[in-house]
C-alpha cells in the first residue's frame, strides 16, 4: 500500500496525525497534504538543460574536424563555456552513442 493511502485509510479509522506520522514514517506536515489532496500526489522530471547543448553545432564541427575532448574542451573554454572537461567527455560520449561519427 502507498504511504497517502495509508494515511487515509488511517485518518478514516480516526487516528490522529501525530500517529499516522509515527506509524507511516513521515513528517506531520506530510500527513496534513495527503490529506487536503483528493487524489494520489503527482510527481513530475525535473527538466535540466546541459550547459553544452548552446555549443551543439560547434562541437559536431569540431568532431568531424577530428578535434578530441581536450582540443574542444579548450576551443568551449576561449568561447565562454564554464564546466569541467570531465562534463566534456561525457557529453561526446553522448553524442556519440546518439550520432556515430
Amino acid at each position: 500500500m502507498y504511504k497517502w493511502q495509508r494515511i487515509k485509510a488511517l485518518h478514516a479509522q480516526g487516528v490522529g496525525i501525530r500517529q499516522i506520522a509515527r506509524d507511516v514514517g513521515v513528517s506531520r506536515n506530510t500527513v496534513r497534504k495527503y490529506l487536503k489532496e483528493a487524489g494520489p500526489p503527482q510527481f513530475k522530471a525535473r527538466e535540466y538543460t546541459k550547459e553544452l547543448d548552446k555549443f551543439l553545432e560547434e562541437i559536431k564541427v569540431m568532431l568531424a574536424k577530428g578535434y578530441i575532448g581536450t582540443r574542444i574542451y579548450k576551443e568551449l573554454k576561449d568561447k565562454g563555456y564554464q564546466g569541467s572537461l570531465a562534463s566534456v567527455h561525457r557529453y561526446l560520449r553522448a553524442i556519440k552513442k546518439r550520432v556515430p561519427c
